[in-house]
């Protein structure tokens, strides 16, 4: 069963409601979440009772920051704020809902983007060692943009041979998918299965941990990697390794590249790859087109026939 968080007060019945709504429908309703809606009734309950519940003052004072908040903490709880405040609105109760996009967390992070060659030497390093698990982690991240934490929790059953395919049933927001796998990554995961789990049972995780019955965390595998990145000398500009997450955004990259040298429409093909990496909406994969000046460059000369018909040849 899904965990929640009792309410109590007079907004009880309306947080619980809207948790077991979101809960219904499929959606993850993580434990911080509930405690932010906790938090929530409680400041309500210190206010005056009106007919909407939350107005714009109220939104407003849920929203505004407290000390020593982060942009990603305050931008998290306003998420709750305004999905609570759409549903408020469905089951008949008019609240003001906050515009989308009033709080933002902006970061200046740029992912360390790795080549073909980087990996390949780190692949090499990671398949030099004792540890048979590393370079099979390796070869599923680059090949297929998954992420660590989903690579984690694979078992033996995930791989479909037949399909070249594998299953990621624990994937971010509890959404499941399938994805792909070429033939050489599915002949080595095929290979390294037959070595390792005779029998194939299906129910074996491909990277066991220490203790029985549980599957190697993401943390214990990132800290693995992370030994082969520095071996490999693939660094930060600032000489750290680089995070088992850049791969991810590598593969994204590549398979950007790959749709520009094609001569994809890239804003066609996008939602393929959104779904591919298992995103929440096109907009967290079109991130990555600012890391790519090929895609610049295509959509300029996409757009130069019917900037050149509107404006013809003066510059505005």
């Amino acid at each position: 069963m899904p965990m929640r968080i009792e309410f109590t007060g007079e907004y009880a019945a309306l947080m619980g409601g809207y948790v077991a709504f979101r809960q219904n429908l499929g959606f993850v309703m993580p434990e911080s979440s509930q405690r932010w809606l906790r938090h929530m009734a409680d400041l309500l309950y210190t206010m005056p009772l009106i007919s909407e519940v939350i107005d714009m003052e109220r939104a407003e004072a849920i929203a505004s920051r407290r000390e020593g908040e982060s942009d990603v903490t305050r931008q998290s709880r306003f998420v709750v704020l305004r999905q609570f405040c759409l549903y408020l609105n469905r089951i008949g109760v008019g609240a003001y809902v906050p515009p989308a996009g009033q709080v933002r967390a902006r970061s200046e992070f740029v992912p360390r983007i790795v080549s073909e060659r980087e990996m390949a030497r780190i692949i090499e390093v990671a398949e030099g060692k004792a540890l048979r698990w590393p370079p099979m982690v390796l070869k599923i991240l680059w090949c297929t943009g998954i992420r660590i934490g989903e690579a984690a929790a694979l078992t033996v059953g995930d791989f479909h041979r037949k399909d070249r395919s594998l299953y990621v049933a624990h994937a971010k927001s509890d959404r499941s998918r399938i994805v792909p796998v070429s033939e050489s990554l599915a002949v080595d995961l095929g290979e390294y299965v037959d070595a390792r789990v005779p029998g194939g049972d299906s129910c074996r995780w491909l990277f066991p941990g220490r203790d029985p019955g549980s599957h190697r965390s993401k943390v214990a595998i990132g800290n693995r990697l992370r030994g082969i990145y520095r071996e490999a000398r693939v660094l930060t500009d600032e000489g750290r390794p680089i995070r088992t997450h850049d791969i991810r955004h590598s593969f994204a990259i590549a398979t950007l590249e790959k749709m520009v040298e094609q001569g994809r429409d890239v804003y066609v093909t996008l939602p393929l790859l959104s779904a591919f990496m298992g995103h929440a909406n096109i907009c967290d994969t079109e991130y990555y087109l600012r890391f790519l000046p090929s895609a610049h460059r295509a959509l300029v000369e996409q757009e130069a026939p019917i900037s050149h018909a509107v404006f013809g040849d003066g510059a505005l």
